[in-house]
């Protein structure tokens, strides 16, 4: 049996950041001369390039990387080239030597940063998108995916656990009421959450503001009793989103960046939840729409869950979600403290923010609030759920305490990387998935010897 200890408190040369990820292997290589790799990255990563080749997904053509890097320089090379200490063709010369050899995109080298000096010696430890879903997707247990990738169902679990997390109102399916709190049409006179049951990042969800004066729902210019509402959603689950024509237009113009919306418009089953509340600490790191903790978990095959890492995330302007593909705000945590860094987005080109740009307050520094018991609810989900190998839970810190709001088993990889400026192989993480491939017999990691 593998020994998987873990230290607190460990970071990369720069310190940036003033907080830090999990480290697993207590005997981990110093971040010093040519590239550093530990065995069990080496191995996540001949196990990714293995299964991926036989699906013919592994090459990433020369032509197709010229074109992306060539994309890539022109959108950030000018914003980031002070801090990289190059010219603009000196960033595109150094971002297609990193690319070809780590066998990456080129967002990825502007998303982690890896043109900065302090960088560029642990540039292979950084997990990027496609390996990070690819190995997530291909080794936590395909039932416990089912059930953790569908809002309502994790829901039902959560309550058969006694799990706390946010309710289902009622749920919505090919133009049918499958279930419902209550009976009739009668909703909380509260506002209300809107969102599909799979889909990702935050897309399809929609806010519904309650006007007490009326005694309906306000959205984008609708006013809505609870019945018409009832019915807006199931005709949604049956029909599709019913989106303005220059909506439609737009999404088929191509480059524009649209094109998800054509998929969010059609019909998929979707639930009502009620809008939790911020704990009053955690309103100033808002717009004054929920925040929520993203922590990350994983288990070696034969051991207990463990904490690897985790961010605050935050919404901004005008947005309903915090989510960091909707243009939210990602803040790294200490493990050990619950202390914020400096916030993140996940555009490169934007500059890191020690205050949040809605309410002004300081998030730098600042403690997340019953931080204890945020991570004893994540490990404790976890448990719940002991075949599935790393989930990244996301909690929401409520007037009634911390709350499940969903769980991932196939988290993004980005927005702990880019929060903390920490790469995952200097974690845990990667040695405790490959004993999920070394049960399968799929790959094997060398003892380290000594």
């Amino acid at each position: 049996m593998m020994n998987h200890t873990m230290e607190v408190g460990q970071r990369t040369s720069d310190g940036a950041r003033g907080t830090s990820l999990v480290l697993g292997d207590p005997a981990r290589a110093e971040v010093s001369g040519p590239q550093v790799v530990g065995e069990a990255e080496a191995a996540m990563r001949r196990y990714a390039d293995e299964r991926t080749a036989r699906s013919g997904t592994a090459h990433i053509p020369r032509w197709r990387l010229l074109l992306a890097l060539t994309k890539q320089t022109l959108k950030n090379a000018p914003h980031v080239r002070g801090e990289a200490g190059l010219s603009v063709w000196g960033l595109f010369k150094d971002g297609w030597r990193t690319c070809t050899r780590e066998r990456c995109w080129p967002a990825g080298y502007y998303k982690f940063k890896l043109y900065r000096p302090d960088r560029r010696p642990i540039a292979s430890r950084f997990v990027h998108e496609q390996t990070g879903l690819f190995v997530m997707r291909d080794l936590n247990d395909a039932d416990d995916v089912a059930v953790l990738d569908d809002k309502l169902e994790f829901a039902a679990a959560c309550t058969r656990l006694g799990l706390p997390h946010v309710e289902t109102v009622a749920y919505f399916k090919d133009g049918e009421v499958v279930e419902r709190a209550g009976t009739g049409t009668g909703l909380p006179a509260e506002d209300l959450f809107i969102k599909s049951t799979n889909l990702l990042c935050g897309r399809g969800v929609q806010r519904w503001r309650y006007d007490r004066q009326s005694g309906r729902y306000r959205r984008e210019g609708l006013l809505l009793t609870a019945a018409e509402l009832f019915e807006h959603i199931r005709q949604m689950s049956q029909s599709g989103v019913r989106d303005p024509w220059w909506k439609r237009a737009r999404s088929y113009i191509p480059k524009l960046g649209y094109e998800l919306e054509r998929e969010d418009r059609q019909p998929r089953p979707y639930i009502i939840q009620r809008e939790l509340k911020n704990h009053p600490a955690m309103e100033r790191f808002t717009n004054g729409s929920l925040c929520t903790v993203r922590v990350v978990t994983a288990r070696a095959a034969d051991g207990e869950p463990q904490l690897i890492t985790a961010v605050l995330r935050m919404p901004t302007g005008s947005s309903s979600v915090d989510n960091f593909a909707a243009g939210g705000l990602a803040s790294p945590i200490d493990l050990k403290t619950g202390r914020l860094g400096a916030a993140v987005y996940k555009d490169p080109r934007k500059p890191d923010l020690e205050l949040h740009p809605n309410s002004g307050e300081r998030i730098a520094s600042e403690t997340v609030p019953s931080w204890s018991e945020v991570l004893a609810l994540s490990l404790r989900a976890h448990r719940s759920f002991p075949k599935v190998a790393t989930v990244g839970w996301d909690v929401a810190l409520t007037t009634e305490g911390p709350k499940l709001i969903e769980a991932n088993p196939g988290w993004c990889v980005e927005v702990v990387q880019m929060a903390h400026g920490e790469p995952l192989g200097a974690t845990a993480w990667p040695k405790l998935l490959m004993t999920h491939a070394e049960l399968a017999g799929t790959t094997q990691i060398p003892e380290r010897q000594g």
